[in-house]
């Protein structure tokens, strides 16, 4: 049985052309490989823009699950539609709605207006659950990549961003996660006390990223392009707003996405603000 679906938003700057098969599944989320090496994901979860990403609609009782796509399966695209298992599954492209995943830097730093956001966000992460290994372990690695940034300990630098690549569990590890979302600070900043810092972060990554899983390596090949998740973007702009209330749902719609990497790109994100800003 063939079915249609009709996205509602993409990157766009998706791939005018593609060809590739599943890489890896999930209920909200289909991750295509491309022949070129890129990474085509499709969810199903609202305000989830991201790079190279669409977003569609589908009912309570349909998942990607129960329509039953697997890993290995052909998927093909362009700038109209995608047809997955040989048109098995097509997602029509043509009224969705363009979004992109760049940022605009931002300019001098506002501290009187982030700090109590910032404090906000702070007191987010606290609801961390205890004795999680892994969470620890990362908690030490950055406060190390902190130190060693803040003592202009270039070397160390180098060897602390080594140690977080690939770092952790899943199809996107603690330490990946930590990085986006640092990465990203630092991009909407655009400080430049720490841009020297960024470029060596940038140039590691690029030598490293073979350490981790392949979805994980295109999150922070995106990153260093200075293209970020829409929950990203939404929580650095707004804890540079004078709004509380809208950083704290902000911050807990970032916390919920997956089983740590929401909370680890918060974590980040956090660690990034603070270096420029004293919180």
């Amino acid at each position: 049985m063939r079915r249609t679906f009709n996205a509602s938003s993409l990157d766009a700057n998706l791939p005018l052309r593609f060809e590739g098969e599943v890489h890896s599944i999930f209920s909200k989320a289909l991750n295509t490989r491309t022949k070129e090496n890129e990474l085509i994901s499709v969810v199903t979860r609202e305000k989830l823009n991201g790079p190279n990403r669409i977003l569609l609609k589908l009912s309570e009782a349909e998942d990607f699950v129960t329509l039953e796509i697997r890993e290995g399966m052909k998927v093909k695209g362009n700038r109209q539609e995608v047809k997955i298992d040989g048109g098995r599954l097509s997602i029509s492209l043509e009224k969705a709605e363009r979004w992109s995943p760049e940022s605009k830097r931002g300019g001098s730093t506002p501290c009187s207006q982030i700090k109590d956001n910032l404090s906000s966000l702070k007191k987010s992460l606290l609801i961390e659950r205890e004795g999680d290994r892994i969470s620890q372990a990362l908690r030490t690695r950055t406060q190390e990549l902190i130190t060693s940034i803040k003592e202009k300990d270039l070397p160390k630098v180098s060897e602390n961003i080594k140690r977080l690549i690939g770092f952790g569990k899943g199809l996107t590890p603690s330490g990946d996660d930590f990085l986006v979302g640092f990465i990203a600070s630092l991009h909407f900043l655009d400080s430049s006390k720490f841009k020297y810092f960024s470029r060596e972060i940038r140039r590691m990554i690029s030598l490293k990223k073979e350490r981790t899983t392949f979805l994980s390596g295109k999150f922070l090949e995106y990153a260093c392009q200075g293209k970020f998740s829409e929950t990203i973007l939404s929580l650095i702009k707004t804890i540079f707003s004078r709004n509380r209330e809208e950083v704290e749902e902000t911050t807990k719609r970032c916390l919920d996405f997956g089983a740590t990497s929401g909370r680890d790109t918060v974590l980040g994100i956090l660690s990034g603000l603070s270096l420029s800003i004293k919180a």
